[in-house]
């Protein structure tokens, strides 16, 4: 991408994230947007076509973002159970302030969602994270635990613990832990 397209691109998500501290998703336009980044109409429409694909992407990003800082921290290093607690819980972190982007759950089929690389890269990351933790698991049961502990996760799921059951992200976490990390 070339470096004013990317210099906009950033400029875009950031007046988005601005807009979103003020304003709720379905209250904000496209012109709005444009207008606070400082861009025209046309080229927040040649990047972003949608409202919906601005923020699929916007939220893409802020997930690169966890993922760079988190695997980092897992990276050659033994798993304690302060690590697992502080992986998921700024993965939860990550949900919370996604959840004002995308409050409903996910706007792209969990088959569009599955064959990201950024879900091969939350994947691996939960995986290292539960085969570190736990040592004696097979790669078919590390494998299938990160695919399961991603689905809990998800936006659909994460919005019904949140709403539904009223439960806090402390209260999540916990129950993340026991079912996924026991002691």
């Amino acid at each position: 991408m070339r470096t004013d397209a990317q210099h906009n691109r950033q400029k875009i998500f950031k007046a988005t994230e601005q807009l979103l501290a003020e304003n709720a998703a379905d209250q904000i336009t496209m012109a709005q947007i444009a207008r606070a980044a400082g861009v025209g109409v046309g080229t927040l429409y040649r990047n972003f076509p949608t409202r919906g694909d601005l923020f699929i992407s916007l939220a893409y990003a802020q997930l690169d973002d966890y993922l760079a800082r988190e695997e980092t921290v897992i990276q050659n290093k033994d798993i304690s159970r302060e690590t697992v607690c502080q992986v998921l819980g700024d993965y939860l972190s990550f949900r919370e302030h996604r959840q004002h982007l995308l409050p409903t759950g996910s706007l792209e089929s969990a088959t569009q969602y599955y064959s990201r690389t950024n879900y091969q890269r939350l994947h691996h990351l939960f995986a290292n994270l539960i085969g570190k933790a736990n040592p004696g698991l097979s790669s078919i049961t590390v494998a299938f635990r990160a695919d399961m502990l991603i689905a809990c996760l998800r936006g659909d799921s994460y919005y019904l613990q949140r709403t539904e059951r009223q439960l806090v992200p402390e209260q999540i976490l916990d129950q993340l832990l026991a079912l996924f990390f026991p002691e």
